[in-house]
């Protein structure tokens, strides 16, 4: 191998091992606030970002929220930079195949070394949205924060169709987020007791992984009960057929996103709604001296933020969505 060709790898990869160094840890500090600014400190020189290669291998782990964040970011890439050819790696390949600014969606087994993972982790607590956190790994200024997510037309359909005959409005549940954020959980007698309120004027249509054994029965026509019983791709579909969305700050919060569905989001304190709160949503927060925490570890006051959440005014806040939207008088 010739000198020039061990040289020009290795100062190619300079750009990506400061950013990953000392410097992007700094970066990340800054982005948290400062997105011009951090992104300055990571490519001194603009043709360094990684936006300007024609090759981009990029990745996300998490869970679907996260995934779905991504898509701002490599949307606006390929505004860009349109002749980038883009594979993005994800554990949910359906949510982003045939994106038009994705050339190839891969799985997880499939990141190449020298992969770009898109993150906020070290940016938190972060005061800017998170898709623009993101964006600013790839050294672009994110400014269109919704979401993009692919849909199924047939799932779609079916469902539509076996919705039609339930009373409006429709509203999808999501009362659990992931189990590795127990600090998001709304208590689960506020659930009960909202459910049922919701059942006296809507139709409630509860999604999720499973049924926990301590859930009550909602025995309601109004109720439809489809937890545990769901692919991804009927999961999305039944989000985006929906009017509205209810639930704590997670995945079906960024597919209703993506759909224009409004969302009534409980967050209790475990993160300010501000770096996920869309446009049109409507946010329950509790502002203790100790939120946000991003905490993962049990809640040493025994999750007083959401406790302070009362299931009237998330009602209200729902009935105003639906009044918002166009319900019938």
């Amino acid at each position: 191998m010739t000198f020039a060709a061990k040289i020009i790898p290795w100062l190619w990869s300079i750009p990506t091992r400061v950013h990953q160094g000392t410097v992007g840890w700094i970066a990340s500090r800054v982005g948290a606030r400062h997105g011009e600014l951090a992104r300055r400190l990571r490519w001194p020189l603009d043709r360094w970002a990684p936006y300007h290669r024609r090759k981009l291998h990029l990745w996300r782990a998490g869970a679907l929220g996260d995934v779905l964040m991504c898509t701002p970011a490599l949307r606006r890439l390929k505004q860009q930079n349109p002749q980038c050819h883009l594979t993005f790696y994800t554990k949910y390949p359906s949510l982003l195949s045939g994106l038009p600014f994705i050339d190839a969606v891969k799985t997880m087994e499939e990141v190449p070394p020298g992969a770009i993972q898109l993150r906020y982790e070290r940016s938190i607590p972060p005061s800017r949205f998170l898709a623009q956190i993101m964006g600013d790994e790839i050294g672009v200024d994110v400014t269109e924060i919704r979401p993009s997510c692919m849909r199924n037309s047939a799932i779609y359909a079916e469902i539509l169709g076996k919705l039609q005959r339930l009373p409006k409005p429709w509203i999808v549940l999501s009362r659990r987020a992931g189990p590795w954020t127990p600090n998001k959980q709304w208590p689960l007698e506020y659930w009960e007791d909202f459910i049922e309120r919701l059942l006296t004027w809507s139709t409630v249509i509860e999604i999720g992984a499973e049924i926990d054994p301590h859930d009550r029965k909602h025995e309601s026509p109004r109720y439809c009960d489809l937890r545990g019983t769901q692919s991804l791709d009927e999961l999305v579909a039944t989000i985006s057929a929906a009017d509205l969305h209810v639930g704590p700050i997670s995945g079906p919060v960024h597919i209703a996103a993506s759909f224009s569905i409004p969302s009534v989001v409980i967050y209790g304190g475990y993160e300010h709604p501000g770096p996920t709160l869309y446009e049109g949503n409507i946010s329950h927060d509790t502002p203790l001296s100790c939120s946000p925490c991003w905490l993962r570890t049990p809640c040493p006051i025994d999750r007083l933020c959401l406790r302070q959440i009362q299931s009237v005014s998330v009602e209200k806040s729902l009935k105003d969505l639906w009044l918002q939207i166009g319900a019938p008088n």
